[in-house]
């Protein structure tokens, strides 16, 4: 039952990513210029601890890390499951390779052979995630560095689906709830699927309703890493304050939220995982 699902969910994911191929660049809020900066701050910090020679990014898609990475290191592979996507990459020789693959098995690539290995807006796309993160580990060198980010948390999902819309609410707050509880539908609306076919490819987004980064981070320590850790991103309503008002200001609060950990969890609407082999 289990490898027919799973099956499926691949079946789906590819069908789901070949339709948003071609507009995906443009239509993703990750490529806003503030969310850039934060993920090249972070990339350029893990080549720094690493010395940048080479980085994995799985299910690399059309180079979101790929674009930013190739300025810290000196090799790059990303993998990933849908042609479509891989067609948008731009493959450098002896820099950037792409290979059309399932995470779960990377057998073609050599052990112990990279020092960076990310995973954006990837792993909620999964069944199970166990496979990969094994792959991850195997891939590593060690002392390797593994990045995840920009899956959903599920506390912000509980959140987010526990209140009833209401004409008095804030904008902003509107505009979650109908982020969360109609992105089913938008996701039909984009890509032409069934309502099935778009809730197997966003599995834990969806599906699942997010992701449990404390759990993720047992896991990530269950495989092997000496080191695990989530982080919280994107507070409710960042990219407004940061537009509406100003980026210092919201620095001032995502600070505040995380002085407060755990009690301002639910408030963060993704979370990123960092481990270390």
């Amino acid at each position: 039952m289990k490898d027919k699902l799973e099956k499926d969910v691949i079946k789906a994911n590819i069908a789901y990513h070949t339709a948003l191929a071609d507009s995906y660049d443009k239509d993703q809020p990750h490529f806003m210029s503030e969310n850039v900066a934060r993920v090249d701050a972070i990339l350029a910090e893990l080549a720094r601890k690493t010395g940048g020679g080479s980085l994995l990014d799985l299910g690399c898609g059309t180079g979101f890390i790929v674009d930013i990475a190739k300025k810290y290191f000196d090799r790059i592979v990303g993998v990933d499951i849908t042609p479509a996507m891989l067609s948008h990459v731009e493959v450098e020789k002896g820099k950037i390779e792409v290979y059309e693959a399932d995470t779960s098995d990377l057998s073609f690539l050599e052990e112990e052979s990279f020092d960076v290995c990310t995973a954006y807006s990837f792993l909620h796309h999964l069944l199970d995630f166990e496979p990969t993160l094994h792959q991850a580990y195997r891939c590593l060198k060690p002392g390797g560095k593994f990045y995840a980010d920009q899956d959903p948390n599920c506390h912000y999902w509980q959140l987010i689906t526990g209140i009833e819309m209401q004409d008095s609410l804030a904008d902003i707050l509107k505009r979650e709830i109908r982020y969360v509880v109609d992105s089913l539908e938008e996701a039909v609306a984009e890509t032409g699927l069934t309502i099935e076919e778009a809730a197997l490819a966003e599995y834990h987004d969806v599906s699942k309703g997010g992701i449990d980064g404390e759990e993720m981070v047992g896991l990530l320590k269950n495989i092997g890493f000496g080191s695990a850790t989530c982080r919280y991103e994107w507070f409710l309503g960042q990219g407004y304050v940061i537009h509406q008002h100003s980026p210092e200001m919201a620095a001032a609060m995502e600070a505040y939220l995380r002085e407060i950990l755990p009690a301002s969890r639910h408030l963060f609407k993704y979370q990123a995982l960092f481990a270390e082999k």
